[in-house]
């Protein structure tokens, strides 16, 4: 949490000396509609991963069932992890740094920027670098993630909602699913270490292209057209 704190401060002072502004731009004070935008924000992530991971559990009839060895403590430590990981990710790419880009050189540029940060900071913080494979596609998905993160900052001008998506994404592909394998097994486990069949190459293809591109594609979909348009370039403009 000190870390977090810190970069409060940094970003306070940031804000201060570059565009005479303070925390108040990335929207933390909480209002009724972006308590909603929190909610859904939550929810939606949460229902995508679970959809899909039900459905491909169904194509390789491997179910998962809850993890016996699994209980409240370890919930609530994973859940305090998560939170203090996506604050302090949030803060950095889509708190006082996102915004004066977007002051400085426009939302459009601003976005891209912020995505491809998030997705090279993944190099790292996945130790994917030195890995080329597995370097494409850690910068792709996590920077097509870090977009819409970014987008409905944009789109809000809080960080509320891009919060609630990148903590939902992450309670449901690492809490509920596992997904980590540096946390260890979590609340939900397949049944079989091993999937008992192949659902074909053609669904396999789909599976995997879904996995990497659907969420962000949808979530995309939906901050541009249940939004208002309005929301970028004149809510937020560059300066001139």
């Amino acid at each position: 949490m000190i870390g977090i704190v810190v970069e409060l401060l940094i970003s306070w002072l940031l804000l201060r000396l570059i565009v005479k502004q303070n925390l108040s731009v990335l929207g933390f004070m909480p209002t009724l509609t972006r308590i909603v935008e929190l909610i859904g924000g939550l929810l939606w992530p949460v229902f995508y991963f679970c959809a899909f991971e039900y459905i491909v559990s169904l194509l390789v009839k491997n179910p998962y069932h809850q993890n016996p060895a699994y209980h409240i403590p370890n919930f609530l430590m994973a859940i305090g992890y998560l939170f203090r990981s996506v604050a302090y990710e949030d803060l950095i790419f889509r708190g006082a740094l996102l915004y004066i880009l977007i002051k400085k050189i426009g939302p459009q540029k601003a976005l891209l920027i912020s995505a491809i940060a998030f997705g090279i900071y993944h190099w790292f913080s996945w130790g994917a670098f030195g890995n080329p494979v597995q370097m494409v596609i850690v910068f792709l998905t996590t920077g097509a993630a870090g977009y819409v993160f970014a987008l409905a900052f944009v789109k809000t001008k809080s960080m509320y909602l891009s919060f609630a998506l990148h903590f939902g994404c992450d309670f449901a592909t690492m809490v509920l699913f596992s997904y980590d394998k540096g946390m260890g097994a979590q609340l939900l486990i397949k049944t079989f270490q091993h999937d008992p069949t192949s659902p074909g190459t053609i669904v396999s293809l789909i599976v995997i292209a879904v996995n990497f591109v659907g969420f962000p594609l949808i979530t995309w979909l939906l901050l541009k057209y249940m939004l208002p348009s309005s929301a970028i370039g004149t809510t937020v403009t560059a300066s001139k």
